[in-house]
């Protein structure tokens, strides 16, 4: 055989064969690309000190609560929807701000606002004059009007705080500073309230909110031009409504994050019956358990912007359907091993989905509309949370909180594995045009 020959029929077979897709950000640091940018870092600091004080405050009114209504079920449950229905409420409007305002200034007045309202409940429990039902839940209103705002606009502003090729990065990261507040304010609760008692938590919060206000109104973020435009607020947000509507792949990336926040994370609100009862655990394994979880969040947001799993909605359904599984194989395991690794599994893969779901609608929104997008994003995640909640806790009470887990894992699974599409990679700069 000539050599020509050869040549041509090695090239040949090259083209033949499958060519390997190469993911972006290979390296194992990718990850970690959007500490490279100063005003990221900032933000991002800023927002951990916010978000670890806004627990340990949550876990104080909780105990407050406890304490004036002799641990009553019912009042707790109250609180839990004084402090949640403002995101269902608000949240759309903040979409809009989100689009016309100083998306900085608008976090710094924010979370100013929220260390001051801080400053005040610390003021009247020192003071002896905050021990009422009614203070407790007025004051849930509003840090639940300011945590309605505080998400959208953070969202946006992680955004504005680095080059579209680090979006991924800095989402990932901004979901893994979740989990760390998430696991480090309760964790510094308990020997903050025994040293200084609920009046000290609430300053500390206050003091961690305008020490995040000071250090974000120094940062610059990425400038951005509002559409000019004669529309009022509620224009403005079925124009943001109809901007969704008309891109499908942003459309079913929401409906997904409504799929996994009802019928997924909603498990956390029944940890308790399910450790104490069906485990026959201690408070040590609830515990546990609340630790796993949030390790399993912070793997996954880390998995989850290493670049390694191609962003598309086909990795993002393959998730749920892992999800579904294990969140139905946790309802119904009895060994506390067997528990451990589900739950962690469970909350890996939902920090997993909420970062890759994240950072898809960030990809694909138009900068003009990115408020709004994230508000409605918010909505589906976080405002319907409460439902979800409810929903499993009725159905637990029909027929065993075991096999209402293992329903709802199924119909996460079932709709994940229907809704699946081809496989369609996302570019990693926005795109002004329909997705």
């Amino acid at each position: 055989m000539q050599p020509r020959s050869i040549r041509r029929s090695v090239t040949g077979l090259r083209r033949a064969l499958p060519r390997r897709r190469r993911a972006p950000n290979k390296d194992s640091t990718a990850v970690l690309r959007a500490f490279r940018h100063r005003s990221f870092t900032v933000l991002w600091t800023g927002l951990l000190f916010y978000r670890a004080g806004f627990w340990i405050g949550l876990l104080t009114f909780q105990l407050m609560v406890a304490r004036l209504t002799d641990n009553s079920p019912w009042m707790l449950g109250l609180l839990s929807f004084f402090s949640s229905i403002p995101m269902l409420v608000v949240t759309p409007f903040v979409g809009v701000v989100a689009d016309r305002l100083n998306r900085k200034r608008l976090i710094v007045v924010n979370q100013g606002s929220m260390g001051v309202a801080a400053a005040v409940i610390s003021y009247l429990v020192i003071t002896g004059r905050a021990d009422s039902v009614a203070v407790m839940f007025g004051f849930a209103i509003v840090f639940g009007v300011g945590l309605a705002f505080a998400i959208p606009l953070n969202q946006t502003a992680v955004a504005n705080s680095v080059p579209p090729e680090d979006l991924r990065s800095a989402v990932s990261i901004n979901s893994i500073g979740l989990n760390l507040a998430r696991i480090g304010g309760p964790a510094l609760a308990g020997p903050i309230l025994a040293l200084w008692g609920p009046g000290g938590t609430f300053a500390l919060w206050g003091a961690a909110a305008l020490a995040g206000a000071v250090a974000i109104s120094m940062i610059t973020l990425r400038p951005y031009q509002p559409e000019q435009d004669t529309l009022g607020v509620i224009g403005r947000i079925r124009q943001g409504i109809e901007y969704v509507r008309d891109r499908p792949t942003i459309m079913k990336a929401l409906i997904m994050a409504t799929m996994v926040t009802v019928f997924g994370t909603s498990f956390m609100a029944v940890l308790p019956v399910v450790v104490y009862d069906t485990l026959g655990g201690s408070d040590q394994t609830f515990t546990m358990m609340i630790m796993l979880i949030g390790l399993g969040a912070m793997l996954g947001a880390f998995v989850a912007g290493s670049g390694r799993l191609p962003l598309d909605l086909s990795t993002i359904m393959w998730g749920g359907v892992a999800f579904g599984v294990a969140e139905g194989l946790f309802g119904l395991t009895r060994t506390v091993w067997t528990a451990g690794i589900l739950v962690t599994v469970a909350g890996g893969l939902s920090f997993f989905l909420l970062t890759c779901l994240t950072t898809l609608v960030q990809t694909l929104a138009t900068e003009s509309k990115r408020g709004r997008v994230m508000s409605l994003f918010v909505l589906a995640w976080g405002g319907l949370f409460p439902f979800g909640t409810l929903a499993l806790g009725a159905l637990g009470e029909r027929i065993t909180t075991s096999f209402a887990l293992a329903a709802f894992g199924s119909v996460l699974a079932a709709y994940s594995l229907w809704a699946r599409p081809g496989r369609r990679p996302v570019r990693s700069s926005p795109s002004p045009g329909r997705s």
